[in-house]
């Protein structure tokens, strides 16, 4: 390439090219992480407990692309998610843009990204998702025994999807790394 071509040194084809990549293997961790979830007997119940995958890996992608990237993440796993839950369409991709482009600025501003900072945003991310979700879904709209749903499905979803957190995020984490060499 001709050195006109290159704007401070740098070719911007391959800066480009490397953007695309890098959200192309997120998006791949997102749709995995959303047929791991929805799948019906790939990952068995524990205790009445199903993991919620898709929380903790758009949180993860997160902590490793900033707010606007969070945001966009969260964007795009809330609306997978949506799209097979029996919930209001756009629900999780709203909490999920707020949760992700809050971790993406905690991340940037306040922790450092390592497995505790991650563990505990993605524990706030699940208690708060599935806090909002048992609200609006068994409370309000009176989806009988409220109570039921809160300590025999949202808590072990919980408690299940936070011992699956720090796999989902050493995969992040290689992936980002992966993509750092790349560029």
């Amino acid at each position: 390439m001709e050195e006109s071509n290159k704007i401070d040194g740098r070719d911007p084809i391959r800066r480009l090219s490397g953007r695309y990549l890098k959200w192309a293997a997120y998006g791949a961790l997102i749709v995995l992480a959303c047929l791991l979830q929805g799948a019906p007997r790939l990952i068995p119940e524990v205790l009445g407990g199903r993991p919620l995958l898709i929380i903790p890996t758009v949180v993860f992608i997160a902590m490793f692309t900033g707010p606007y990237g969070g945001a966009a993440a969260g964007i795009a796993g809330g609306l997978l998610w949506d799209l097979y839950a029996d919930r209001l369409f756009g629900f999780n991709a709203l909490i999920l843009m707020a949760m992700c482009c809050t971790a993406g600025l905690l991340t940037r501003m306040l922790l450092r990204n390592n497995l505790l900072s991650a563990l505990l945003l993605s524990s706030a991310a699940l208690l708060l998702q599935g806090l909002l979700d048992w609200y609006f879904n068994y409370v309000l709209l009176g989806g009988g025994e409220p109570l039921y749903h809160l300590l025999r499905l949202t808590l072990p979803n919980f408690v299940y999807t936070l011992l699956l957190s720090p796999l989902l995020y050493g995969a992040v984490r290689l992936t980002a790394r992966l993509l750092r060499k790349k560029e």
